[in-house]
């Protein structure tokens, strides 16, 4: 039902794709400190990088926040938008859009209490441990198919946070700016970290938009080229 409202609410409010084949529709989720709203205007990391790329190309575009990544797909399979922000590549969302160069990446990691003693090497952590990470994002999906016992999914970190705290759950796996975002550095040290992989992080762009505009995937994909160079 959430889902149901919230794509109807963005029928009405997302720019219409058809009357507006030139604008760029961009969502993303409420992922802080990567992207969120201040004042209903998206901000953060991802909106940073979003507007100094695009200042590099002739492209028009609109940015909007939606609940999660899992609302985001839903937007782009229903074609209520052109694109998501920021993101990992994954075969669904490969069935839909393309994936553009890295704007940046992205630190997969594990957050336990300072005093635990699990090895996550140990065969038994998989089966056993209780692990959880974010709603709708690839760190949750890539848990359920690597088949660790994965039970706890809010969608903030700071519900993690919580429940590492209360020893609810065993560990969290989660992008690591967005489980640091506004911890200081008393609250951080109650946790050790273990990076597990680096993700290229970047946009989606959906293949209707491509087919309508052909030119600009090379002329995004030229402009974060370019931003990586500075």
């Amino acid at each position: 039902m959430k889902i149901l409202t919230t794509l109807a609410f963005l029928l009405i409010s997302l720019p219409s794709v058809a009357h507006q084949n030139h604008l760029l529709s961009l969502v993303s989720p409420n992922f802080p400190p990567y992207t969120y709203e201040h004042n209903q205007e998206v901000v953060s990391i991802g909106a940073e990088l979003i507007h100094r790329m695009f200042a590099n190309t002739e492209i028009p575009y609109k940015l909007t926040i939606v609940a999660d990544y899992g609302v985001v797909v839903q937007v782009l399979k229903a074609k209520l938008a052109d694109g998501m922000f920021l993101a990992t590549q994954n075969a669904e969302r490969d069935a839909i859009a393309v994936f553009t160069q890295p704007l940046m990446m992205n630190k997969w990691s594990w957050y336990m209490l300072a005093d635990s003693g699990i090895d996550l090497n140990a065969d038994s952590f998989k089966s056993q441990a209780v692990v959880g990470s974010i709603k709708g994002t690839n760190t949750e999906k890539w848990l359920k198919e690597s088949g660790y016992n994965s039970i706890a999914h809010p969608v903030e970190a700071s519900a993690l946070i919580d429940m590492l705290k209360a020893r609810r759950i065993d560990a969290a796996f989660v992008a690591e700016a967005v489980f640091e975002h506004a911890l200081d550095q008393q609250v951080l040290s109650q946790f050790k970290k273990v990076v597990e992989v680096e993700k290229p992080f970047g946009m989606y762009i959906s293949y209707d938009y491509l087919k309508k505009n052909p030119n600009s995937l090379a002329q995004i994909n030229r402009s974060i080229e370019l931003m990586n160079l500075d």
